[in-house]
Parts: structure tokens; C-alpha cells; sequence
């Protein structure tokens, strides 16, 4: 069964620096809760490409695997898969008036028996938890930068 939350924010950055931090993978752990480090990304982002990310698990446990680039498109569109339990976050993004309207949506869309299995260990609550603290991540570095 798939689990997912959608949310609209208005982000007070213009769209391309909001761009910038979503479609560089490298620099998730800056703003991208749950995320530690982010290795394997390709000189060049694109659909199809895929880097290691580890992030922090269940318990605290750490957890590295494989994420793709399911869909990309410049400024406007970004959704990235997680190859292991099915784990996903989409982001659509809108110029307005010098900031930046985001319709994000995550969730966990298992393929297979093991990733639905994997998939049942991330609940509503814990989708809940990424969608903030990434959304103030963002705020946070912006504001800063």
C-alpha cells in the first residue's frame, strides 16, 4: 500500500536557488533531513541518474542506498527515488514574484515484496517529519545564504 503527503509552501528565495539546492544532490545533507552524506553524484544530473545517499534510519541507524533521478526538469520539476524501499520525493516548482511556489509531495511507492516490506518501516508520521524539517532546511539555508 502506497503512503504518501502532499504540501504547498511558499519559499521566499528566487526559484533558482531553491533549483539549486534541489537538483544537486551533493548538497542535501546541507538542508535534506533525514540525509548525512550524499556520494556517486555524476558531474552532470539528469533523468536517469542515480548516487548513494545515506541517511539516518530507524532508531538512528544509519542507511545507505541507491537513489534516482526519475524525473527532471529544469527549474520546474524534480523526483527522486529510493532503488531500496521505494521512498520518493517530488517537487514542482513555480516563479512567484521573486519567490518560489513549491508543491512537494513524499511517499513510498513499493515495486516489489521486499521493498514493501522495507516501505512498511516508514509511517505518515515519519513522511510528516521529512516534509517540514526539509521545507525549513531550505527556508534556513536561504535565509542564510
Amino acid at each position: 500500500m502506497a503512503s504518501s503527503l502532499r504540501q504547498q509552501a511558499l519559499i521566499e528565495a528566487p526559484i533558482e536557488e531553491v533549483w539549486e539546492l534541489l537538483s544537486d544532490p551533493s548538497r542535501f545533507p546541507e538542508w535534506s533531513y533525514p540525509t548525512i552524506e550524499v556520494t556517486g553524484v555524476p558531474t552532470q544530473v539528469e533523468k536517469g541518474s542515480t548516487f548513494r545517499n545515506t541517511s539516518r534510519g530507524p532508531l538512528g541507524m544509519k542507511n545507505t542506498t541507491i537513489f534516482e533521478v526519475a524525473e527532471l526538469d529544469e527549474l520546474r520539476e524534480i523526483k527522486l527515488r529510493c532503488q531500496t524501499s521505494g521512498y520518493y520525493s517530488h517537487w514542482v516548482l513555480t516563479e512567484a514574484r521573486g519567490d518560489t511556489f513549491a508543491e512537494l509531495e513524499y511517499g513510498v511507492e513499493p515495486q516489489g515484496l521486499q521493498q514493501r516490506a522495507i516501505g512498511a518501516t516508514i509511517t505518515k508520521g515519519a513522511i510528516r517529519r521529512y516534509v517540514d524539517q526539509s521545507l525549513d532546511g531550505i527556508r534556513r539555508l536561504l535565509t542564510r545564504e
